[in-house]
């Protein structure tokens, strides 16, 4: 079988080094040539766990290749992906202007029946916009091609892309045509894709069940975390009452977690997307407002948790520990460290910033910032001579630092640990604060 994959994304590439490492042979197409360039040369645009080994091996066998050929790509393709990033316009309202275009295209180069697959996350309704799209263009040509276009939502996470692609706990497929359903199908068994995981539904409601899941998500961060500073004030233990609360089956124990907000290209997006949509049909979605400003509300309130505890900051020196919204990945759209970045250095502290992997998208996001930022190539360097050290982003190496020579290093003892990384065992010999865990457990 031969597959198309549009638009090289994070999702795009992952899915096409899986697809071709299953026997497939899948072309995978983008306008930008240096991402072409940079990929066929064996480097990542970005990064993921585990995907420059499989894109290399996908390569190695043939059955993986990268072009800007669009033309030639849909022509000797059976099905198509669609996996193109859609931004939101000024409104925050989903823009289907990358995807329009590669409906015309596949209207304009296909030869014979093709399976149309959107994988990017997209209002309910898109899948008959492009369906429509496309069956101009044929009867613009004067041709009589029958195609099928089928919504498959993405729920993979950044940092286990690949584990999540390979084992989804659930495969989406809206579509009205069986024969399409089957013929999708036919490429996830090839992924072992167990018959249970299936949910076969309309487009619409495919097309929505992906916007209710992230935005869900997003309620239920903001619910904890606004939890965890009300157990600040009323002397309890968000640990304890979020270890409870998941006990209770209605509810789960899946981002439960406080935090500093929640951030990335989906949550954010998709959340403020949903509002939208949710307008555009005459419905006022105030659980969801509700948790969008109660997130921006969170990242403040860690500024503001920190000016506290230390008083004036002016001339202080402060240690970041992470700047990618979660571990594994470089993404910093809508992290929590921008807003406590640029508040510490607006309140006249020095900033030390070590991420594993997001220095370097940090540094043109923090570019009015440079002249009071310094970058780090480890822990022990962003502690040097701080007055505060504030982990940000719980990377698995943050765990295992040896707080001796941490605090050894630094000048004052101050450790803001935001994703109560250690809240179970504060570390010794510094003034800890965790996030919703009361003062008689600071040491």
């Amino acid at each position: 079988m031969n597959i198309c994959i549009i638009g090289l994304g994070m999702l795009g590439i992952t899915y096409g080094s899986i697809l071709s490492d299953s026997d497939v042979n899948v072309i995978c197409v983008d306008t930008d040539e240096e991402t072409i360039n940079r990929l066929t040369e064996g480097e990542l645009p970005i990064y993921e766990p585990g995907l420059k080994a499989l894109i290399s091996a996908s390569v190695s066998t043939g059955r993986l290749c990268f072009s800007t050929d669009i033309q030639k790509a849909i022509k000797k393709s059976e099905i198509i992906f669609i996996t193109c990033e859609v931004p939101s316009n000024d409104h925050d309202f989903p823009d289907l202007r990358f995807m329009k275009p590669i409906a015309e295209s596949i209207g304009n180069h296909i030869t014979a029946y093709t399976t149309v697959v959107i994988k990017s996350t997209v209002p309910p309704g898109t899948c008959q916009i492009i369906k429509q799209t496309i069956q101009k263009i044929l009867d613009r040509r004067e041709v009589n091609i029958s195609f099928d276009v089928i919504s498959n939502p993405d729920f993979a996470r950044k940092g286990s892309m690949i584990k999540d692609c390979l084992v989804p706990d659930m495969v989406v497929i809206g579509s009205d045509s069986e024969a399409a359903v089957e013929r999708l199908k036919s490429v996830y068994d090839s992924l072992h894709v167990r018959e249970e995981n299936y949910m076969i539904t309309d487009p619409q409601s495919a097309e929505m069940i992906k916007y209710g899941v992230n935005a869900f998500l997003a309620t239920k961060l903001s619910f904890i975390n606004e939890m965890a500073l009300l157990c600040e004030n009323a002397n309890a233990n968000i640990i304890d009452v979020s270890n409870g609360m998941g006990r209770d089956e209605r509810i789960g124990t899946g981002y439960l977690e406080a935090g500093p907000g929640y951030g990335g290209s989906d949550l954010p997006k998709d959340s403020k997307a949903l509002v939208e949509i949710a307008t555009a049909y005459g419905e006022d979605f105030m659980v969801l407002k509700s948790a969008i400003n109660a997130n921006e509300k969170q990242k403040h309130k860690m500024v503001e948790k920190i000016k506290r505890t230390m008083g004036n900051l002016a001339g202080k020196t402060i240690g970041i520990l992470g700047l990618s919204y979660k571990p594994e990945t470089t993404d910093m759209r809508e992290a929590p460290s921008i807003i406590i970045v640029k508040g510490l250095v607006s309140a006249g502290a020095k900033i030390r910033i070590y991420c594993p992997e997001g220095n370097q998208e940090a540094k043109w996001r923090f570019d009015n910032e440079k002249d009071v930022i310094s970058y780090c190539d480890d822990v022990y360097e962003a502690a040097q001579d701080a007055d505060a050290l504030v982990l940000i982003t719980s990377w698995r190496e943050f765990r295992g630092i040896d707080q001796e020579r941490v605090r050894g290093v630094m000048k004052d003892r101050f450790f803001f640990d935001f994703r109560n990384l250690f809240g179970d065992e504060p570390p010794k010999g510094f003034v800890y604060s965790g996030l919703g865990i009361p003062e008689r457990e600071i040491k």
